[in-house]
C-alpha cells in the first residue's frame, strides 16, 4: 500500500521553498538594520629609535652569520650599536635597571668578536647572539624566535 504522503513529499517541499521565497521580508517582524560598529582610528605607528636600531643589528647579525658560515671577513665595526644604551625606546618597554647591563654586556661581546681570531669568530657570534637572547628574555620576549634562528648551525 503506498501512502499518498510519499507522493507528494517532493511537491510539499517544492511549495514550502516557493512560499518561504515569497513570503520572506514581508509582513513577518521587522529585522533590525545591521549598523557597521564605528572604530577609533588607529594611530600611525612610530618605530621607536631604539627599536629601529635593534632591526639594524638583526640585519647585522644576520649578515655576519652568513659572512662568518662563508669564512669571509667581518663588516666594520658598527660603532653605532653603543647608541643602545641612550637611544628612545617604545613607552613602556624598557626598564634600564634589566636592560643597561645586558646592553653594556651585548657591547663588550661585540668587542671581543672583532678582537678574537678569526678560528674563534662563530663562537664569539654565538655568545653574541645569546646575549641578545638573554635579554630580551626578561625585557621584550617578541623576536626570541627571531633571534634563535640567528644562532651558528651545531
Amino acid at each position: 500500500m503506498h501512502s499518498t504522503r510519499m507522493n507528494h513529499t517532493p511537491l510539499a517541499i517544492i511549495a514550502s521553498i516557493i512560499v518561504c521565497m515569497t513570503s520572506c521580508g514581508q509582513g513577518g517582524p521587522e529585522q533590525p538594520a545591521v549598523v557597521p560598529k564605528k572604530t577609533a582610528p588607529l594611530k600611525e605607528h612610530v618605530v621607536s629609535p631604539l627599536a629601529q636600531l635593534m632591526r639594524d643589528m638583526t640585519a647585522f647579525a644576520d649578515s655576519t652569520r652568513s659572512r662568518l658560515m662563508r669564512g669571509e671577513e667581518l663588516l666594520p665595526y658598527p660603532a653605532h650599536f653603543k647608541d643602545m644604551v641612550t637611544l628612545e625606546s617604545t613607552p613602556g618597554m624598557v626598564d634600564h635597571r634589566t636592560y643597561d647591563p645586558f646592553a653594556f654586556s651585548y657591547l663588550h661581546q661585540l668587542d671581543s668578536l672583532y678582537k678574537v681570531v678569526p678560528a674563534q669568530r662563530k663562537q664569539a657570534f654565538d655568545e653574541l647572539v645569546q646575549y641578545c637572547f638573554a635579554c630580551h628574555g626578561q625585557v621584550c620576549p617578541g623576536p626570541l624566535v627571531r633571534i634563535n634562528k640567528l644562532r651558528m648551525p651545531a
